[in-house]
């Protein structure tokens, strides 16, 4: 199957470690230190970076690592999974009403939900969502509302679907317009289809429109 044989190829890719996913750990900024410049959401942003993942494949550990690329408008979300050497691993687009992936040698498959989606396809989450606002350093609280987080926030911030979502470090001069912008982000959630998944997403660069 393609994605057995992905996890199969990547676990022995080059990975990040992800001790610090599971630790509750003050920010290193969090000393009062450093004046936070309150920014806007951006609807339209284009940002790259590097991901891992960890998580369980019939009972068995797997691992993925690689780099991604994020382009976002006010209506569409295209999101580009790309292996060590830069090979695609898979293609995720998504708008208000429907998410296509595609990826190598496969036909493209569709659905309502890219959450469920990605789930489906990859067999781990990647909550492409909640992302449009984690990226941004925002969370969303009971009511809807968006919340900025900062250096001073929360260790562990756990969101109502069940992830824990830890802002680890942050950028410390953007010229992209983001800045007081996240720069490593560590996602953990218990699931019942791979265990306990833990990710970790960093930053490289991020342009607004």
């Amino acid at each position: 199957m393609m994605k057995r044989s992905l996890s199969l190829c990547l676990a022995f890719a080059l990975t990040l470690p992800l001790a610090a996913c599971v630790t509750p750990a003050a920010h290193p900024q969090a000393n009062g230190a450093i004046t936070i410049a309150p920014h806007s959401y951006h609807d339209n942003i284009d940002i790259a970076g590097r991901f891992s993942v960890q998580f369980q494949h019939n009972g068995r550990p797997e691992s993925w690592s690689g780099s991604f690329t994020w382009a976002q408008t006010p209506d569409k979300t295209t999101v580009a999974l790309l292996s060590p050497l830069g090979q695609t691993i898979a293609t995720i687009v998504a708008d208000d009403q429907m998410a296509t992936m595609i990826q190598s040698g496969q036909p493209p498959r569709s659905a309502a939900n890219v959450d469920a989606l990605v789930q489906d396809t990859l067999g781990w989450p990647l909550p492409i969502s909640h992302l449009r606002d984690w990226l941004q350093a925002y969370t969303v609280n009971a009511n809807g509302q968006r919340i900025l987080e900062t250096p001073t926030s929360p260790a562990i911030i756990a969101t109502a679907d069940g992830w824990n979502l830890d802002f680890v470090s942050w950028q410390d001069d953007n010229n992209s317009g983001m800045q007081n912008a996240p720069k490593r982000i560590d996602l953990e959630r218990e699931t019942s289809e791979a265990g306990k998944v833990a990710m970790r997403l960093v930053i490289t660069s991020s342009q607004v429109h």
